[in-house]
């Protein structure tokens, strides 16, 4: 009898190597931060991706996987993807994409469902704002900054706390949470938006409830560099509590959010904007995500201090020091956060404050000021701010003009500028250093 079961299962052999999954057809789009490929299956993939350099390349890896492929998948014409190439790897099939330039990338696997087949998607990302027919090495000019090196703005993402079915907090009057805390945050993308090298987006622009672990999606989604959350209190119990309070995640957070995320495998392909840990041992995946939280936790406290000294100045504070908790919407093992209590709608005054309309904008003026400070010290590489402050090989050219922004001294423009002091008063016919919000300077070449 064992031996008819074997015999019976070597002429099994062949069906099942004929259940191999196959690509059914290729979706791709492309814009100017992110080419995006979407690959419709028959039925579920286990995949393994990483990239080689020199030349940059992206390598997929799919298991049981046919190498009978959509001829769209090698017809792409994308800035960031100049060649696909398949062959047959083991009992599946290898994708190797040759990139333009040194792009990350995060590939995840989409669930069938409501009709939808099985998908896995492939994100390849970074800035790309030469035509795409330029974006081929062959037809670039040995001069052209790659796409990967064309300055990107510092993308920021605004939540308004609460919203739709959730009220959050309650005021005298009938002042809700919900409306005071979105009044704000629109009036800080407005700041954002007007300063240059910056751009914000909300996570909801309007009356809309939102989970609060679908907030730093969001986010996520939305390549932003830095969240801040914004929330006002209630004390009832003691109406003369007053003042704001800024908060960073706490270890304890951090700990309890680094276990979520290795119990659901997938997360993995989310951290760092692309950087693939799926392939790596578990013990490793837990030292790289703990290195991941606790950078962002640092760079969390280092803005949060630079945004606490800014809103001392504009309005009474009830913890006038960086704290620590453990909240839910800052759980982001990749993205820096803050969350900012913006006051108490159970004491008269600070209803008074949130709810007029010069104190909104100080309010977020002095946000804005505190995270663009904190950036201007440690700008992130391939922005424009990092161009512009340290002088870097991605900007073609100093700016011959600058326009004043509320926080700016005439000594730090001539320092972002590589320039002297005296040169910078020269250049504008300056006998002193007073400058205006909106005043527009030359800047001379050094």
């Amino acid at each position: 009898m064992p031996r008819l079961f074997a015999a019976a299962l070597v002429l099994l052999l062949p069906w099942f190597a004929w259940a191999e999954t196959r690509v059914q057809e290729v979706r791709a789009t492309a814009s100017a931060q992110s080419s995006r490929l979407v690959l419709e299956l028959d039925q579920a993939v286990t995949f393994r991706k990483f990239h080689l350099s020199s030349p940059n390349r992206l390598v997929l890896d799919l298991s049981d996987t046919s190498t009978a492929l959509p001829s769209s998948l090698f017809n792409l014409d994308d800035p960031r993807i100049s060649n696909v190439r398949a062959a047959r790897r083991g009992n599946g099939v290898r994708l190797v994409f040759d990139l333009t330039d040194d792009f990350p990338s995060k590939a995840f696997v989409l669930k069938a469902q409501e009709g939808q087949p099985e998908r896995l998607v492939l994100d390849v990302i970074g800035s790309a704002a030469e035509p795409v027919a330029a974006a081929k090495p062959e037809a670039r000019a040995p001069s052209t900054p790659s796409a990967s090196q064309v300055p990107r703005k510092i993308i920021v993402a605004i939540d308004p706390g609460h919203g739709g079915k959730d009220p959050g907090a309650l005021g005298r009057g009938g002042v809700r949470e919900k409306d005071v805390v979105l009044q704000i945050a629109k009036r800080l993308k407005a700041e954002f938006d007007a300063t240059p090298g910056f751009r914000a987006v909300l996570t909801r622009p309007g009356d809309t409830f939102i989970p609060l672990s679908r907030r730093p999606q969001i986010a996520r989604e939305q390549n932003a560099d830095f969240f801040v959350s914004l929330h006002a209190d209630s004390f009832p119990k003691d109406r003369r509590v007053f003042g704001g309070g800024v908060y960073a995640l706490s270890l304890r957070g951090a700990t309890s959010e680094t276990a979520r995320w290795l119990a659901k495998r997938e997360n993995a392909v989310d951290l760092s904007h692309g950087v693939d840990l799926g392939d790596v041992e578990e013990d490793i995946r837990r030292v790289l995500l703990n290195m991941s939280m606790d950078s962002a936790i640092r760079i969390s406290k280092q803005a949060g201090a630079k945004v606490i000294g800014e809103m001392k100045g504009v309005g009474r504070m009830h913890r006038r020091q960086l704290e620590q908790a453990n909240f839910v919407v800052l759980r982001s093992p990749d993205i820096p956060s803050l969350l900012i209590e913006l006051g108490f709608l159970s004491n008269d005054q600070d209803v008074a404050r949130l709810t007029n309309t010069g104190e909104q904008k100080k309010i977020a003026a002095a946000i804005r000021r505190g995270i663009v400070k904190h950036f201007e010290s440690a700008p992130p590489p391939n922005t424009e701010l990092y161009a512009d402050t340290r002088g870097s090989a991605t900007a073609t050219s100093k700016p011959s003009s600058y326009t004043v922004r509320s926080g700016d001294t005439l000594s730090a423009i001539a320092s972002r500028n590589g320039i002297s002091l005296s040169a910078l008063r020269q250049a504008n016919q300056l006998s002193g250093d007073s400058i205006r919000v909106g005043q527009k300077l030359r800047i001379p070449t050094p």
